[in-house]
């Protein structure tokens, strides 16, 4: 049953609501003949924002060109894999947005990229883009410590430099059963020291040739801060540029704020980089449950650049933009596993799901004007380029 996007509204929103509806219409009577809009109330930029303009790298790890070339090579090099068939940006490819649209991603001894990649060997999750995760962690009137910064789906790390070393360690994902998880990095560290080519990268990047596992780290973590889309739609209407979102995307940030969306959706990522259980419907894929932290808790993702990332969710179970609005308001009217609800985990009850879902005030027309706004947060502009070869001479992005 539909429901009126008015319903139940907490007397904080229905104020910020009111105001910016008060603002647009005296804004819209304003307009000068080619109906343009004016940028939005103060009070939005209290729950979203754009992103800055420029990138906060640590103070241990400062970019440089040379470190930002090392890093890019390792993350294209299958040499980090335990088998050499298997690169970062094989999960992270830029063709899908530095995603890659996979459910779930396909690890070790796969084949091909993208929705053309084959194999047996699933990682648990979905893989989450690349891009902007320099600016993982921000909310609004709060410093970034880049060595803070959440990282997976469980914020089980922080920073960008431990997230670079997670893949190679993992059985399914990069290192497969042939070396002990005890001895990877130092396999790496070793098949690096043998390559002259990478002695002379790491020379230009450090000041030495000397690799170690936290220099690797920093060249991957020093690339993937170069990988930014901050100039969205939203972000230059936020900035003042009065034409650059629509009047139907405008309303889909009216609508995203008033059914609830910013509760958790909120900061230039939109993410309160929080943990919540949502009560995401298993993947059959996957032989055991994965139940997060233990009760089915997920981080809060980005909604930027959606358009390059489905499937949604931890566990890519959502394959389109309407399938997650159609979840949220399924939530919102009370579904659940136990009442014979097929969209919702059935080992999570209704009263388990995070009240800021439950309380979500979505609708079919508010959906679409979200997905609108949605769409507005889109940046194509960032670095796609795919290095002609890498240093150890493997086949670049691997099998």
């Amino acid at each position: 049953m539909m429901k009126s996007i008015y319903k139940k509204i907490s007397p904080q929103r229905l104020l910020i609501f009111n105001t910016i509806l008060l603002a647009l219409f005296l804004i819209k009577s304003c307009a000068d003949e080619d109906d343009q809009l004016f940028a939005p109330v103060s009070e939005i930029q209290t729950i979203i924002d754009a992103l800055p303009t420029e990138v906060p790298f640590p103070t241990n790890n400062e970019m440089s060109t040379e470190k930002i070339f090392l890093g890019k090579q390792l993350y294209w090099d299958p040499i980090l894999s335990g088998n050499k068939d298997i690169s970062c940006a094989t999960c992270h490819h830029p063709n899908n947005g530095y995603a890659d649209a996979q459910e779930l991603s396909i690890g070790v001894n796969g084949v091909g990229i993208g929705k053309e990649r084959t194999g047996s060997i699933l990682a648990k999750r979905n893989a989450p883009t690349v891009v902007n995760t320099a600016f993982n962690g921000l909310k609004i009137g709060k410093t970034l410590a880049p060595l803070e910064a959440p990282m997976f789906w469980d914020n089980r790390m922080v920073s960008l430099e431990n997230q670079a070393l997670g893949p190679p360690l993992s059985a399914e994902e990069m290192r497969g059963t042939s070396i002990p998880e005890h001895l990877m990095l130092s396999t790496i560290i070793t098949r690096l020291d043998a390559i002259p080519a990478y002695k002379a990268a790491f020379l230009n990047a450090f000041g030495s040739e000397d690799i170690t596992e936290e220099r690797i780290a920093q060249a991957i973590a020093t690339f993937e801060r170069t990988l930014i889309a901050n100039n969205s739609d939203f972000d230059r209407y936020m900035r003042g540029d009065t034409t650059a979102m629509t009047e139907q995307q405008i309303n889909g940030m009216n609508a995203f704020i008033n059914v609830g969306c910013a509760d958790c959706h909120s900061g230039p990522m939109f993410s309160d980089y929080e943990l919540h259980v949502l009560g995401i419907p298993d993947n059959g894929k996957l032989t055991e449950t994965d139940t997060g932290d233990g009760n089915y808790a997920f981080r809060t993702p980005t909604l930027r650049n959606l358009l390059d990332t489905a499937p949604y969710m931890h566990n890519g179970m959502h394959a389109t933009l309407t399938d997650v609005m159609n979840f949220y308001e399924d939530i919102g009217e009370g579904g659940d596993g136990g009442g014979g609800n097929a969209v919702i985990n059935r080992h999570i009850s209704n009263n388990q799901i995070d009240e800021l879902a439950r309380t979500l005030q979505m609708d079919d027309d508010a959906a679409d004007e979200i997905i609108a706004f949605l769409e507005a947060l889109h940046d194509d502009d960032y670095d796609k380029s795919i290095p002609n070869s890498v240093l150890s001479g493997l086949a670049v992005g691997g099998n």
